[in-house]
């Protein structure tokens, strides 16, 4: 497993978690995944280092007042970064149980009904941090056409990485995994092969006619490298010219991009984001969004058919249009008046 030399240093000082990070690994999860599996852990162990407990052993007491560092100071995280901490922490523990480490995980799992108790803590049937539900950010259309402009000027293969990113409203992940051999270029579709896409489920996204010159371009230069056959996507980098581009690099690229366009919290997922909202601004229905994006369940969908607020309105106007119009008039009057 290759992590950056930050974590190597920390999962040399913690055998036990390098241990259970190696299992996940031969059990086939993501690289993401893992890597943030790994931080989450690793800052939670250095925590309890500098706080003389000793992690292996450590209590629902000790773990109230990691999460209250977390929350407060210089060191407070956003609360969907925190959730996904203290999942990573306590599938670790987890783990320790069932290595007969210890007999209990400190860190309690939240049940939706009041009625069911977590054992052995009584009162946080909820879970112990409320998790908040935001929308995510969809970037204005100027924006969107800075980001546009200032990529413009990029490599070939950056330009074509952003067009099939939106294009296919895929994760970056799934991006960087494609094959050459996974494009159908006589219907212009891309087949995401079942390993590679969060859900564990294949599905076919598509891609506009405009890209296929730049695609065809492209395409010589990996044939160049690998015949018809390899990742589609290499690294163009000195040192690993060849190999296939890393989830980080692309989203370095991404924040190079946002940062010259003056583009506040746009990554590489909000290429994802954009693209459905836009299907559901065009009138997409949710079971035609939700198996384009990939989702096991389509209350995930949801969000982006709220964010397109096409639904709302025309429901709003049909049901209720007659009384928003009455209220107007007599609140604001006439413009004829």
């Amino acid at each position: 497993m290759r992590f950056a030399p930050s974590l190597q240093l920390s999962l040399a000082r913690y055998p036990l978690l390098a241990e259970w990070l190696q299992l996940l690994g031969n059990l086939g999860r993501a690289h993401a995944t893992l890597d943030a599996y790994a931080r989450g852990v690793s800052h939670f162990l250095a925590y309890c280092e500098a706080a003389s407990v000793a992690a292996e052993a450590a209590t629902l007491a000790d773990l109230s007042l990691y999460i209250r560092s977390l929350r407060e100071g210089t060191g407070r995280i956003a609360n969907s970064s925190l959730h996904q901490r203290l999942s990573a922490i306590r599938l670790w523990y987890d783990h320790l149980i069932y290595q007969g480490v210890r007999s209990t995980n400190p860190l309690p799992r939240g049940h939706i009904s009041a009625t069911r108790h977590v054992p052995e803590h009584a009162g946080f049937s909820r879970g112990l941090v409320p998790r908040l539900i935001k929308l995510p950010r969809i970037p204005t259309e100027p924006e969107w056409e800075r980001l546009l402009a200032v990529a413009a000027g990029d490599t070939l293969r950056n330009r074509l990485m952003l067009a099939l990113q939106y294009y296919g409203a895929l994760r970056r992940e799934e991006l960087v995994s494609l094959r050459v051999s996974d494009l159908d270029f006589a219907h212009r579709l891309v087949s995401l092969r079942a390993e590679t896409t969060k859900s564990k489920r294949a599905r076919i996204v598509a891609y506009s006619p405009e890209v296929a010159p730049t695609l065809i371009l492209h395409l010589h230069a990996v044939a160049r490298i690998d015949g018809d056959a390899g990742p589609l996507f290499r690294s163009q980098s000195d040192r690993n010219r060849g190999a296939p581009l890393s989830i980080w690099s692309w989203s370095k690229i991404v924040a190079r991009w946002a940062a010259d366009a003056g583009i506040e919290n746009f990554s590489t997922h909000s290429l994802r984001h954009l693209r459905l909202t836009h299907l559901a601004r065009a009138g997409w229905r949710l079971h035609e969004l939700s198996t384009y994006a990939g989702h096991a369940d389509p209350k995930t969908t949801m969000v982006y058919l709220h964010i397109a607020g096409t639904d709302l309105s025309r429901r709003m106007a049909q049901s209720v249009g007659h009384i928003d119009a009455r209220i107007g008039t007599y609140l604001f009057g006439s413009f004829n008046d």
